[in-house]
């Protein structure tokens, strides 16, 4: 029977006890657990933590979590039912109100541009300690939001390990390296804040309804990077959309630069001109970045 949500519910057991193993968790640990569906993990996590907030947008799903821990008598467990990608801080909600921004474009700008709206938006509309505290995140990601969700948590500042389940070629892009196939945009942003470890796979047969990928499990650390220049993301963005084309073409033309300019900035950083956008570290951009920031000042 096909979810309301499209959701695969994991059944092993063993697989399970393996995600919250990476976890290594602590019964200091406060956890945000994204999308507990039938709680599989998130009954194996309450016993070992403080506090587990776990965030659900399926309402019968998350009545049936509810009901589950208060006929329990466990009280350290809040179960939410929210899409997590719309929560938002009362900063981010009073600023939404005031935009004449339609839906539509509100998605879009959402799913293409999600860290320029991070240094604001926080998840304290769950848990006022989630804001603050230091946090642990495990998730079954939802595989066609999955990405999205990722690119909201990781600029937060509080989060200290991530532990996650997607598709294996998603996890595969997410720690990506330099130079290789799978490095595009979602490999810098998430290498921006984390550093990435690939656990293990997971076989279809795990979960009812099988979905037809192979999932893989992926460790991220927080590496406690500032906020970069809303610029930065926006030069990998747009780099990795010509992906095919050199970095030189890549840059003439961004931000109205000349193609001379272009290439002057290129030999400041020291990059080949014909190199492709792969083959630039997260380094290289951030180079490019300042340089790019310096030609602006000068023509305004």
């Amino acid at each position: 029977m096909r979810q309301k949500h499209g959701q695969n519910f994991l059944i092993d057991n063993n697989i399970a006890n393996n995600i919250i193993k990476a976890a290594s968790l602590s019964p200091q640990d406060e956890v945000l657990e994204i999308g507990p569906g039938k709680g599989i993990l998130t009954k194996l996590i309450q016993p070992q933590v403080k506090r587990l907030t776990a965030v659900e947008i399926d309402a019968v799903l998350a009545q049936q979590l509810k009901h589950y821990f208060s006929f329990h008598n466990i009280n350290n467990v809040e179960i939410v039912n929210e899409d997590f990608l719309e929560l938002q801080s009362e900063e981010c909600r009073v600023k939404s109100e005031d935009t004449t921004t339609s839906k539509t474009e509100a998605v879009i700008a959402r799913d293409e541009a999600p860290e320029a709206i991070q240094s604001s938006c926080r998840i304290s509309t769950l848990h006022s300690s989630l804001s603050t505290l230091p946090l642990k995140i495990i998730s079954n990601l939802p595989y066609n939001v999955g990405t999205a969700i990722i690119q909201k948590i990781l600029p937060l500042p509080n989060w200290t390990q991530c532990v996650f389940m997607l598709q294996k070629e998603v996890i595969h892009r997410l720690a990506a390296k330099q130079g290789s196939g799978d490095y595009g945009y979602i490999s810098i942003f998430t290498q921006y804040y984390a550093e990435c470890e690939i656990l293990f796979d997971v076989s279809p047969k795990c979960f009812n309804p099988p979905p037809k990928v192979t999932s893989s499990v992926i460790k991220l650390t927080n590496k406690g990077a500032k906020p970069p220049d809303p610029l930065f993301f926006e030069l990998v963005k747009r780099s990795f959309s010509m992906r095919r084309k050199t970095i030189l073409n890549c840059l003439a033309s961004f931000k109205n630069l000349e193609k001379s300019q272009a290439n002057k900035i290129l030999i400041t950083c020291s990059l080949d001109p014909f190199l492709r956008p792969d083959k630039l570290a997260i380094a290289d951009y951030l180079r490019l970045t300042e340089e790019i920031k310096k030609c602006i000042i000068l023509q305004a």
